[in-house]
């Protein structure tokens, strides 16, 4: 046993110190990416380059049938576990207003939510688990790693098209981990938990059908904008009355629509939002909710109703056994005093898809520091990451793949 334990620390050790060693080539190949950002589902720049230094790399690439987005792998032991890093590689259509030399070179889009970042960790993991075959018996891994290079994150169908490809069999996946950078919690931390993490992604469309008319004359009408208001107000009831304060839900309007003229009561509103909720469970009862009480209120006030209810992402979950050897991985790499519980969001996020069909565990890598000017949050215009952290980020992937490998065998 002690032998066990030492040699487990001595591996340690080497991931520690390959994350320092490949360190300035990742922050190169994550201000690359910074550089040329492209938007979800466009990424064919950012696929072409992971593909040239993956095989400048020596690590095998997963041949697919994905538009963008791509995929490799380090082959271990033949009958060990499979797991699978998850990093995403899509940008925003925000326009940045950092200055520094590596800045967007594509007018109004750039990596504001640091998916740059987590590009370069998941190589930097492949890196150092490429390097470490030595240290084991026959010079292979305890089992085999699968990259995965998601696109289409910020939108839509991403990881689904990467499980579609076939992504999680051949071989068979039997854990999944992913990150994201969360500039609120200081670099050199890692925030863990098991359970919720971030909220499922539903969005809905409600077509007000009224009678137009003038505006003076408004008792000859069928007023959508008045209906309309109602609708808003009952909208944000739903959550207070109908989901225990124990959970959580989140119903917000983002788009309310009529009219072209102050003196014209148009024919139709058209009201859009998002709701975000915790479990399949509320997930369910807020549509049912939604769209029955929207249709009766509507119809109670003489008009009718059109609603558009979609669900987009479930609800990130994660597994309590991979999260708890993560928590074990973390203090590995940060210590006890730096491992945080994770605070959940209702932010979505599509890694849920992956953890619909294999155990995964998706958590929180700190990036804030206020000396350096990383204080923005995602999706700021002004967004940045500590660079130190990318260290930390692919260290931890890989001494979580390990630590699940040896969990799993």
């Amino acid at each position: 046993m002690k032998n066990d334990t030492q040699a487990k620390h001595k591996v340690t050790e080497r991931i520690l110190q390959l994350a320092d060693h490949w360190h300035s080539r990742l922050v190169e190949i994550r201000r690359e990416f910074h550089m040329y950002p492209e938007l979800s589902n466009q990424e064919f720049r950012t696929t072409s380059r992971i593909n040239e230094m993956l095989q400048e790399f020596s690590i095998e690439k997963i041949e697919t049938n994905l538009t963008t987005g791509t995929a490799a792998i380090l082959h271990g032991k033949q009958d060990g576990p499979v797991i699978a890093i998850r990093a995403d590689i899509d940008a925003l259509p925000i326009q940045e207003e950092n200055e520094w030399k590596f800045k967007s070179k594509h007018e109004g889009i750039s990596h504001a939510c640091g998916h740059d970042f987590h590009t370069a960790i998941a190589i930097g993991a492949a890196l150092i688990l490429r390097d470490l075959q030595d240290e084991f018996p026959g010079k292979q891994l305890p089992g085999s790693v699968k990259f995965f290079f998601q696109p289409a994150e910020e939108t839509e169908g991403g990881a689904e098209s990467m499980i579609h490809a076939g992504l999680l069999q051949n071989p068979s996946v039997n854990a999944i981990i992913g990150l994201h950078n969360k500039p609120e919690i200081p670099a050199g931390t890692i925030g863990i938990k098991e359970g919720f993490l971030m909220g499922s992604v539903d969005d809905f469309r409600i077509c007000i059908k009224g009678k137009g008319g003038h505006a003076a004359l408004p008792e000859k009408t069928i007023d959508p904008i008045v209906i309309g208001s109602a609708v808003v107000q009952l909208l944000q009831t739903i959550v207070s009355r109908a989901v225990s304060p124990l959970e959580s839900a989140v119903v917000t309007v983002g788009q309310f629509h009529a009219g072209h003229a102050t003196n014209v009561i148009p024919n139709e509103a058209v009201i859009a939002g998002t709701v975000r909720t915790s479990s399949p469970a509320i997930q369910n009862r807020i549509e049912n909710l939604l769209t029955q009480s929207v249709r009766q209120t509507v119809e109670a006030m003489g008009g009718k109703a059109e609603i558009e209810y979609a669900r987009l992402y479930p609800p990130v979950v994660n597994d309590a056994k991979v999260a708890a050897v993560l928590k074990q991985s973390a203090v590995k790499i940060v210590g006890a005093t730096h491992t945080l519980e994770a605070e959940p969001t209702m932010g979505g996020e599509d890694f849920s898809f992956f953890q619909l069909e294999v155990p995964g565990c998706y958590y929180w890598l700190g990036t804030g520091n206020p000396e350096k000017g990383v204080i923005h949050g995602w999706h700021h215009p002004e967004f940045k990451v500590d660079e130190e952290a990318i260290k930390t980020g692919s260290a931890m992937m890989a001494q979580s793949v390990l630590d699940l490998m040896d969990k799993l065998k």
